[in-house]
Protein backbone atom coordinates (compact mmCIF):
# COMPACT_ATOMS: atom_id res chain seq x y z
CA UNK A 1 0.00 0.00 0.00
CA UNK A 2 1.53 3.40 -0.75
CA UNK A 3 1.55 6.04 1.99
CA UNK A 4 2.44 9.43 1.85
CA UNK A 5 4.82 11.10 3.93
CA UNK A 6 4.45 12.84 7.07
CA UNK A 7 5.28 16.10 5.84
CA UNK A 8 4.34 17.13 2.08
CA UNK A 9 6.49 19.13 0.02
CA UNK A 10 4.26 21.50 -2.05
CA UNK A 11 6.31 21.14 -4.79
CA UNK A 12 5.78 17.69 -5.34
CA UNK A 13 2.73 16.24 -7.81
CA UNK A 14 1.86 13.67 -5.41
CA UNK A 15 -0.97 10.83 -7.46
CA UNK A 16 -3.74 10.08 -4.67
CA UNK A 17 -6.63 9.56 -6.89
CA UNK A 18 -6.58 7.96 -10.52
CA UNK A 19 -6.75 11.44 -12.52
CA UNK A 20 -10.63 11.86 -13.94
CA UNK A 21 -9.67 13.07 -17.65
CA UNK A 22 -12.89 15.07 -18.88
CA UNK A 23 -12.06 17.41 -21.37
CA UNK A 24 -14.41 19.85 -23.25
CA UNK A 25 -13.66 21.94 -25.97
CA UNK A 26 -14.04 25.58 -25.76
CA UNK A 27 -17.32 25.12 -27.88
CA UNK A 28 -18.23 22.87 -25.23
CA UNK A 29 -17.34 24.86 -22.24
CA UNK A 30 -19.36 28.15 -23.89
CA UNK A 31 -22.25 26.54 -24.55
CA UNK A 32 -22.49 25.18 -20.94
CA UNK A 33 -21.67 28.19 -19.37
CA UNK A 34 -24.49 30.38 -22.23
CA UNK A 35 -26.86 27.61 -21.00
CA UNK A 36 -26.87 28.20 -17.05
CA UNK A 37 -27.12 32.01 -16.05
CA UNK A 38 -25.33 31.49 -12.86
CA UNK A 39 -22.22 30.44 -14.40
CA UNK A 40 -22.38 32.81 -16.81
CA UNK A 41 -22.73 35.50 -14.70
CA UNK A 42 -19.38 33.91 -12.54
CA UNK A 43 -17.36 33.48 -15.86
CA UNK A 44 -18.58 37.52 -16.83
CA UNK A 45 -17.27 38.19 -12.95
CA UNK A 46 -14.11 36.31 -13.57
CA UNK A 47 -13.45 38.16 -16.97
CA UNK A 48 -14.00 41.37 -15.29
CA UNK A 49 -11.94 40.99 -12.29
CA UNK A 50 -8.96 39.78 -14.68
CA UNK A 51 -9.94 42.97 -16.93
CA UNK A 52 -9.72 45.40 -13.60
CA UNK A 53 -6.73 43.37 -12.85
CA UNK A 54 -4.71 43.87 -15.99
CA UNK A 55 -5.88 47.53 -16.13
CA UNK A 56 -4.58 48.21 -12.60
CA UNK A 57 -1.26 46.43 -12.42
CA UNK A 58 -0.21 46.87 -16.23
CA UNK A 59 0.65 43.06 -16.54
CA UNK A 60 0.55 41.28 -19.81
CA UNK A 61 -1.88 38.70 -20.66
CA UNK A 62 0.29 35.79 -19.88
CA UNK A 63 0.50 37.14 -16.34
CA UNK A 64 -2.86 37.28 -15.67
CA UNK A 65 -3.29 33.74 -16.78
CA UNK A 66 -0.68 32.53 -14.71
CA UNK A 67 -2.95 34.47 -11.51
CA UNK A 68 -5.69 32.35 -12.40
CA UNK A 69 -3.58 29.30 -12.40
CA UNK A 70 -2.10 29.71 -9.44
CA UNK A 71 -5.99 30.54 -8.08
CA UNK A 72 -7.06 27.05 -9.30
CA UNK A 73 -8.02 25.30 -5.91
CA UNK A 74 -6.83 28.02 -3.67
CA UNK A 75 -10.73 29.82 -3.35
CA UNK A 76 -12.57 27.67 -1.18
CA UNK A 77 -9.94 27.79 1.36
CA UNK A 78 -9.55 31.92 0.40
CA UNK A 79 -12.55 32.61 3.17
CA UNK A 80 -12.20 30.14 6.01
Amino acid sequence: MFRLPNKLNENILYLIAPILNMTFTDKQMFEAIEANADVKLCFEKISLACMELKSKTGCPNDDVDRFLEFAIGKWADSHS
